[in-house]
């Protein structure tokens, strides 16, 4: 049995079984479901796919060239390229939340104090403080930040954000 006979067996269902293993792990950690075990099998699988992906074109390597020539598929190949090198090169700022824009949206509020926050929970400065307080954020004060109060941890900040909200 020739190579390229052995490697067109295994390249593709490789390839499926390794997307279909990053893919239910990869979409279960952005629900936050993520086990030690899955985190696991997201990465090693995932290194896994790309040998599986690159036997993948070297056994298709024509098809493959053939995509060059077809200007939807050259413009969505050259997007995700895009995005790839851009998500690595681009600068973070403070606010950016490695990147994620909820994050930075739950930083961004842990730079208000509680009674500019208090309006958005029907309450004053002072009663959210003593909400707080009850909470066991025993410094709370209506001039506080939720950073002064949980520290700039974004879990930190989601939890006295729910408390807030309670």
């Amino acid at each position: 049995m020739s190579t390229i006979s052995t490697l067109r067996k295994f390249a593709t269902p490789l390839t499926v079984g390794t997307f279909l293993v990053t893919g239910v792990t990869g979409t279960l950690w952005y629900f936050h479901i993520v086990t030690d075990i899955g985190r696991w099998l997201h990465e090693i699988i995932g290194l896994a796919m790309m040998i599986a992906v690159g036997l993948h074109l070297v056994i298709n390597w024509r098809a493959f060239l053939n995509y060059f020539k077809r200007p939807v598929a050259l413009v969505v190949m050259i997007g995700f390229l895009a995005m790839t090198i851009g998500g690595y090169v681009m600068p973070e700022g403070e606010q950016s939340g490695g990147g994620r824009p909820g994050l930075a949206a739950v930083q961004l509020l842990g730079t208000k104090d509680l009674a500019t926050l208090a309006p958005v929970f029907d309450m004053t400065g002072d009663d959210l403080a003593a909400k707080m307080v009850v909470a066991g954020y025993a410094n709370a004060q209506a001039t506080s930040t939720v950073i002064d109060l949980a520290g700039a941890q974004p879990n930190a900040l989601l939890n006295a954000l729910e408390v807030m909200a309670k």
